[in-house]
């Protein structure tokens, strides 16, 4: 079988596409992972709050405040808003809070509580319980 230059390009271009929307589609279809049984919904058909499979991160994007991570720990609750935005979850490590100049630190096993601002600005609340 004979192979031409353009249909070696054509062949690669394809497979380099096919591979490029795998790694980014990937991620997207994982999702949340919850526990059977354990999800509440939104009217909206939004997840409401569920308990977590495993750990996970959850990454937050502000236009304001950049991006922030979120270190999720599992057979714990998760939940979002009724726009499906991460809202809170018991931190599986320590993490820092900076506001201004100051900086907190949030303990492990504490709750996180997320909002974010229409205008972008986000809040971010550290709670035993």
């Amino acid at each position: 079988m004979k192979l031409s230059l353009q249909n070696f390009v054509f062949l690669t271009s394809s497979l380099g596409l096919s591979t490029i929307n795998f790694a980014f589609t990937l991620p997207a279809q994982a999702g949340v992972e919850c526990e059977a049984g354990n999800m509440i919904y939104y009217p909206n058909g939004s997840l409401l709050t569920c308990i977590l499979e495993q750990n996970i991160t959850v990454q937050v994007s502000s236009s304001l405040s950049g991006t922030s991570n979120f270190p999720c720990r599992g057979k714990s609750y998760i939940s979002f808003n009724e726009k499906g935005q991460f809202h809170t979850c018991e931190l599986a490590d320590d993490i820092q809070i900076k506001t201004g100049n100051s900086v907190e630190i949030c303990p492990a096993e504490y709750r996180i509580y997320v909002s974010t601002s229409d205008d972008g600005k986000k809040s971010v609340i550290c709670r035993q319980y």
